[in-house]
C-alpha cells in the first residue's frame, strides 16, 4: 500500500505543477479580446488554443485518475494513517481539479465565441465535440458539488491530523501545500449560483429557446470526468501470451511505440500512435551489456522490471506487463553497436525519478514526456540526430515523429508490430512490418 501511496503522491505533486503551467499558458486577456472582437479564430490561433485545450484535458483526466485510485485504495485500506494519506492526496487532486476548471470556465471561455470553438471537435488531437459543455455541466452538477462539500467538511473535522502530516515522508509536501490548494474551493451558495447562471446562459445560447426544466435536467446529468469516455482500461488486445512472445524477442535499447484503442493518452500528440517507452532489458541483460547505473537505480531495476516509461506519476522503471497493457504496439530497433546501446540506456536511466512533463516542451530536462525519454537517450549517440517539430510554439516530438524518423533516416528499424489490420491476432515480424506500420497511420488515419 505504501508504494501505491508514494506513487499517487508523486503524481499529484507533478499534476500540481502541471496545473500551474496550464494556468500560466492559457490565452491572455488581450489575445482573447482580439479574437472576440473579430468574432473568429485565425488558423494559428485555432491551433494554439487546440493544443492548450488538449493539455488541459490531459491534466484534468489525470487528476480524475488519481481521485478514482485513491477512492479504490481507501476501500481496501485498514490503517488510519494510510487512509488519511489517501484522503489528503485525493482531496488535493479535487482541489486542483476545481482550480483548473475555473481557469477554463471563468477565465478562458467567458465569451460565446471561445465557448463555440472549444465545443468543436479537434480531430487531429482526438478531442470529440461538446467537451466544453460537458465540463460546464460537471462543474455545476449538484451531486458533485455535494460530494465536494462533504470532503471539505471531512477535511475541517480532521484539520489537526492533516496538519500533522506536514512532516510525513510521503505526503508532507502535499500537506504543506493544502491551504493554498483549498483556495480554489468556494462553498458559498452565491458562488455556486453564479456558476449555475453562467451555465444556463451558455446552454440557452447553444440550444436556442428551450424550457428551463430541460436545461436543469441537462445539468443534473452532468458528469465529473468528461474525458473518461475516451478511456478503456480492461479487455486489452495484447494478451499475456502476446506479451510473453514479444518479451522473448525484445533487446535492450528497443523502443516500444504503443496505443490504447481508446484513451485520454491519445490526446495532444497528433496521429494514430501516441506513446513511447524504452526497453532497457532485464537485470541479466543489463549485466551482459555492461550498463552501469548508480546503486539507487540498480535497487529499483530488479526482477521483471525492464522498461523505462514516462507516465503521469513520472519517469519510472516499470514491468513490461504494465507498459504493454495496451491494444497496439510497434517495436523499433536501433541500428547501432552495443556500446551505443549501453550509452543510450545509461543516459536514459539518469532521468529516472523525474516528474512527467505535462507541458510537452523539450526545452528543459527537469521533467520529461514519454518521447523525451527516447530523445534524451539516443540523440547524439553514433551520429543520431532526432529532429524536433514546432507545435503551438513548442519544440516537441510525437511518437509518429519517431516513426517517420525511423522510416526516413533508417537509424531505427521497425521489427515487430501487433494490433493493426493484418496482425490483429498475432505479432508480425520481418519484411511485413514496414508495410503494416505505414498502412496504420499514413494513408488515412482512422480512429480505432
Amino acid at each position: 500500500m505504501s508504494t501505491d501511496i508514494r506513487r499517487l503522491a508523486n503524481a499529484v505533486t507533478g499534476l500540481g505543477d502541471a496545473v500551474s503551467r496550464v494556468r500560466a499558458d492559457a490565452p491572455s486577456e488581450s489575445e482573447l479580446a482580439t479574437i472576440i472582437e473579430r468574432g473568429d479564430f485565425r488558423p494559428v490561433e485555432d491551433e494554439a488554443i487546440g493544443y492548450w485545450y488538449a493539455r488541459f484535458l490531459t491534466v484534468r483526466e489525470s487528476l480524475w485518475d488519481v481521485i478514482d485510485e485513491c477512492r479504490r485504495n481507501l476501500e481496501h485500506s485498514t490503517g488510519d494513517e494510510d487512509r488519511l494519506r489517501l484522503f489528503l492526496i485525493g482531496y488535493s487532486a479535487a482541489c486542483l481539479l476545481v482550480g483548473i476548471d475555473r481557469v477554463l470556465l471563468f477565465g478562458v471561455a467567458r465569451h460565446s465565441v471561445v465557448q463555440r470553438k472549444l465545443n468543436e471537435a479537434f480531430d487531429e488531437l482526438r478531442i470529440p465535440r461538446k467537451q466544453f459543455t460537458k465540463i460546464f455541466e460537471a462543474f455545476v452538477n449538484e451531486s458533485s458539488a455535494f460530494a465536494l462539500l462533504m470532503a471539505m467538511k471531512f477535511a475541517n473535522r480532521h484539520r489537526r491530523s492533516l496538519e500533522a502530516l506536514k512532516g510525513d515522508r510521503i505526503v508532507g509536501e502535499i500537506a504543506r501545500q493544502l491551504p493554498e490548494l483549498e483556495e480554489a474551493l468556494n462553498p458559498s451558495k452565491r458562488e455556486y449560483l453564479r456558476g449555475l447562471f453562467a451555465f444556463l446562459s451558455h446552454k440557452w445560447r447553444r440550444r436556442g429557446v428551450v424550457s428551463a426544466g430541460n436545461v436543469l435536467a441537462g445539468v443534473a446529468e452532468g458528469v465529473g470526468r468528461v474525458a473518461s469516455e475516451l478511456h478503456v482500461s480492461s479487455g486489452k488486445r495484447v494478451t499475456d501470451s502476446v506479451r510473453a512472445t514479444i518479451g522473448d524477442f525484445l533487446r535492450p535499447g528497443d523502443i516500444l511505440i504503443t496505443r490504447h484503442a481508446v484513451a485520454v493518452t491519445n490526446l495532444f500528440m497528433p496521429g494514430f500512435w501516441p506513446h513511447a517507452a524504452l526497453y532497457v532489458g532485464t537485470p541479466e541483460q543489463r549485466s551482459e551489456l555492461g550498463v552501469e547505473v548508480p546503486d539507487d537505480k540498480a535497487d529499483l531495476w530488479t526482477d521483471n522490471i525492464c522498461t523505462l516509461e514516462a507516465l503521469k506519476d513520472g519517469v519510472r522503471l516499470r514491468r513490461l506487463s504494465d507498459t504493454l497493457s495496451v491494444d497496439y504496439f510497434v517495436v523499433l530497433r536501433p541500428g547501432i553497436p552495443a556500446d551505443g546501446i549501453r550509452l543510450a540506456i545509461e543516459r536514459a536511466i539518469a532521468h529516472e525519478g523525474k516528474m512527467y512533463n505535462f507541458d510537452f516542451d523539450f526545452f528543459s530536462s527537469d521533467r520529461l514526456v514519454c518521447t523525451e525519454v527516447i530523445y534524451r537517450a539516443y540523440d547524439g549517440v553514433y551520429g543520431i540526430e532526432i529532429p524536433l517539430a514546432e507545435r503551438a510554439g513548442r519544440k516537441t516530438l510525437s511518437a509518429e515523429d519517431l516513426l517517420e524518423f525511423a522510416t526516413d533516416e533508417g537509424r531505427f528499424e521497425s521489427v515487430a508490430i501487433f494490433g493493426v489490420p493484418g496482425c490483429d491476432r498475432d505479432i508480425a515480424f520481418g519484411d511485413d512490418v514496414g508495410t503494416l506500420l505505414s498502412s496504420s497511420y499514413r494513408p488515412n488515419i482512422q480512429q480505432a
